[in-house]
């Protein structure tokens, strides 16, 4: 069995409210909860200790686990409150195989990406997988005198660049982890991770108002473009 927790805690500080401010026409977290919904078998938790996210998440279909206010901090890390959620099922003798954890702040994602997370985890016989999205090739670093990541005097074109020397950006929208990498590393990755490709308008991560306009200008694209 895989369980779909998402983190969503009422202290955001870059945007106040942030996981339940309306984004297009529902909530930011709705967004996620549906997508995540829509995944045949998966089971939807939303781990909060906001009363108000609370409610939002489960009028979305979500189920809702409270979490202890010291998991509620600025500080407090993801793993932690993944792990909390696993404790509390395996209690009820619910523990779960596998985890998909799901960004809040991510809301774009193309019809079918979840589950094709979920078939690719599957086939591949991986112990995590994290999402990313292509990266440019023609990467330098702030040294001085400058170096490049690549030879520029050799300057490839992106499309003939071999497929393992391409570099790809970990997006976070999502990581697919089995619970025995939480138990035996504390981490969302372990053991044999894989990359998940996701396609680049799904690289939207929700952090300021621009990035608002931006998601919901790429939502209002994909809803035209499915009518």
């Amino acid at each position: 069995m895989i369980v779909a927790i998402i983190p969503a805690r009422g202290g955001s500080k870059g945007i106040p409210r942030k996981n339940i401010l309306p984004l297009f026409d529902k909530p930011l977290i709705t967004w996620t909860i549906e997508q995540a919904l829509a995944v045949p078998g998966l089971r939807v938790i939303v781990s909060t200790e906001d009363d108000e996210i609370a409610e939002v998440a489960a009028a979305s279909g979500a189920e809702v686990m409270r979490r202890p206010p010291e998991l509620a901090l600025d500080t407090t890390p993801s793993e932690p409150v993944i792990e909390h959620v696993i404790g509390e099922l395996t209690a009820r003798g619910e523990r779960p195989d596998a985890v998909m954890f799901l960004q809040a702040t991510s809301p774009v994602r193309l019809p079918g990406t979840l589950a094709r997370a979920v078939a690719e985890f599957d086939a591949s016989g991986a112990d995590s997988l994290v999402a990313v999205v292509p990266e440019s090739p023609f990467l330098w670093n702030f040294t001085h005198p400058a170096t490049a990541d690549y030879d520029f005097t050799h300057r490839p074109r992106r499309q003939d660049i071999p497929a393992d020397q391409k570099k790809y950006r970990e997006n976070g929208s999502l990581y697919l982890t089995r619970t025995e990498v939480y138990a035996r590393d504390h981490n969302r990755l372990g053991g044999h991770i894989e990359l998940f490709v996701l396609d680049e308008v799904e690289a939207v991560d929700v952090d300021t108002h621009s990035d608002f306009i931006r998601a919901e200008a790429a939502l209002r694209r994909l809803a035209a473009s499915s009518t």
